[in-house]
């Protein structure tokens, strides 16, 4: 297959989902493969929606707990802090106070580090599920209410992530000692946001930017409630969408709860300057990118590592398996290192995200039958 049919063919897909589902309203995809001489950088929205556009900001949601995580491995590979570290050392007591109580037993000071970035301390996930990856039961208090319900309730509250621990601590129960197992926890993010803070002196906000987006020139990117992008985009930030229901990111202040969980606002090509470097070792050693791909099965064909992920076909596809950063927003970021491709974007739908994973192996598998050229 020559570029220009694969690239017909997978305009024509995208174009033929935002139009034939009625849940798709905008997608942005960026395909780059260095070998293949291919960067397709692709905007679609839906007839007589907002207009989409392929330099357009998108919600990246927990596709930024790899920005989070390449921040902690960073200041471990400085000696400011290791993965092995007990998260007492660099959190204050009152926050951490009953954290993690699990049938009478507090674990608190068995969390280590390494435990919060694989999902693996026990710690429950205060967002509804419901809303997110694979329609998993959403976490409730005593009284039914989720932590989602909160924030919809009252879009104008800025949370801290002190103030989305101490919710978790009054209405939510841990799932197993420290270690035990793997269960995807935001507040885990929360508490590394914090960790980043209490490290570099910097807030966490700021630690993206100096760190991250502007060594890498990642222009439009920026942690939304909490910083600006180094230079406005022309378009607005694309709205994304649970179930039929439209939400604009830069007006509910109450998603700031996912701070270092997944708050950012990127465009695609930024996200593939910044998976590029990673993959490249420009953030960190290959030592340390190993670390953090010591994967751990999450869900079924998803595996977790420290902030990344690992799509993963059956066994006998093995060629088409990719790592790096998914979101709830059905926001993507892989890299296919067998074949050489990178996959960016989002379908800012937070009830696609089977299906989303689905059209990228299609996508990847349409590219792996251009020839490479180098």
């Amino acid at each position: 297959m020559n570029r220009e049919e694969a690239r017909s063919t997978i305009e024509g897909r995208v174009r033929e989902t935002v139009e034939d589902r009625s849940d798709i309203h905008n997608v942005h995809l960026l395909v780059h493969s260095g070998s293949r001489d291919i960067h397709w950088n692709m905007a679609f929205a839906k007839t007589g929606d907002h207009p989409a556009d392929p330099d357009q900001p998108y919600h990246a949601a927990s596709v930024g707990k790899t920005f989070t995580s390449t921040l902690v491995a960073m200041l471990a590979e400085n000696g400011q802090l290791r993965f092995d570290d007990p998260i007492t050392e660099y959190l204050p007591g009152e926050l951490l106070d009953g954290l993690h109580v699990y049938k009478g037993t507090e674990y608190t000071d068995d969390i280590q580090i390494k435990h919060l970035l694989a999902h693996t301390s026990g710690l429950p996930h205060f967002h509804s599920e419901e809303y997110g990856i694979f329609g998993r039961k959403p976490e409730q208090s005593a009284d039914g209410e989720t932590f989602f319900d909160v924030m919809l309730a009252d879009p104008s509250r800025h949370w801290d992530p002190q103030e989305t621990t101490g919710w978790v601590k009054q209405h939510l129960s841990p799932h197993f000692p420290p270690g035990g197992g793997v269960y995807y926890s935001e507040v885990g993010y929360n508490l590394l946001g914090l960790i980043i803070e209490e490290v570099t002196s910097d807030s966490y906000e700021d630690a993206l930017h100096e760190y991250l987006f502007d060594p890498l020139d990642m222009t439009h990117s920026y942690l939304s409630q909490f910083s600006e992008p180094a230079v406005e985009s022309d378009h607005p930030v694309a709205n994304f969408y649970i179930g039929d229901e439209r939400y604009d990111v830069e007006k509910y202040r109450s998603f700031s709860a996912w701070y270092a969980g997944g708050q950012t606002v990127n465009t695609t090509e930024d996200l593939l300057e910044f998976h590029r470097a990673l993959v490249d070792g420009e953030l960190v050693t290959d030592e340390t990118l190993a670390q953090m791909k010591q994967w751990q099965k999450l869900y079924m064909g998803l595996d977790y590592g420290y902030g990344t992920v690992r799509l993963r076909p059956l066994p006998f596809l093995k060629k088409y398996y990719s790592w790096g950063g998914l979101g709830a927003t059905s926001s993507f970021m892989f890299y296919a290192p067998r074949i050489d491709v990178y996959l960016v974007g989002s379908f800012n739908q937070w009830k696609y995200m089977t299906k989303a994973m689905r059209f990228l192996f299609r996508t990847l598998r349409t590219v792996s039958k251009v020839d490479r050229i180098k």
